[in-house]
């Protein structure tokens, strides 16, 4: 579930603000920067899937090893159990991060969609170009919420999987490859979201990409 596998590219290029002026005297900033802009905060996103990915792994070892312990007989795993207990609750913790980021730049979408209507000096082609990255970064954010919601499913079923084993003198193999299964099959739904995820981020970065070459960032 390595949803970070194809990253934002081609956040800020550029440190000096074009700041403009229309008519009213608002302050008003080119289309690619603002853009830019939700790129760059959208890394924020990008960290925590990272971290959140490289839990995943932690975890897959704990797995492993409770399934060798298992195979032996009067066999305890309460030891590995407080660990996975704790990269659960770690990996929860990490998962509202992700919702906090997620709303932030979906309230950054929202703001955005107001500020390219107000751009009196951009080309009709350039403001086209923008809105049509904003709608599909605003996909993506859509995507990533379907993940969080998928993935505290997932969690829970792992939670299930793992407590029931508790207090327990002997591991039962079969029964916690069974139980893994069930809990795997939410997970195969987390690598549906995640591919879809992956192309509107890659679909929103040839956009972007688009967007700096009409406004001569490259």
């Amino acid at each position: 579930m390595n949803i970070i596998g194809k990253k934002l590219t081609h956040a800020v290029l550029i440190t000096v603000f074009l700041l403009l002026l229309n008519g009213c005297g608002e302050s008003q900033e080119p289309a690619v920067n603002q853009i830019n802009h939700l790129a760059q905060n959208s890394q924020e996103i990008d960290k925590a899937l990272a971290s959140l990915s490289n839990h995943e792994q932690e975890d897959m070892k704990l797995y492993n090893s409770i399934l060798r312990q298992g195979k032996e007989k009067n066999s305890n795993v309460t030891g590995y159990l407080d660990q996975v207990e704790t990269h659960i609750q770690a990996r929860r913790t990490i998962l509202e991060q992700i919702e906090i980021a997620r709303q932030k730049t979906d309230e950054q979408t929202k703001s955005l969609q107001q500020s390219l209507l107000k751009l009196s000096f951009e080309k009709e082609e350039t403001l086209a170009l923008a809105g049509k990255a904003l709608e599909q970064f605003e996909s993506r954010n859509q995507t990533l919420q379907m993940f969080i919601e998928a993935y505290e499913l997932g969690l829970e079923a792992e939670e299930q999987v793992y407590g029931s084993m508790r207090g327990r003198t002997k591991t039962n193999l079969k029964e916690i490859k069974l139980a893994i299964q069930k809990r795997n099959v939410l997970y195969d739904k987390l690598t549906e979201i995640q591919e879809k995820f992956n192309l509107l981020t890659q679909t929103f970065n040839n956009t972007q990409e688009q967007l700096m070459k009409l406004s001569h960032f490259y």
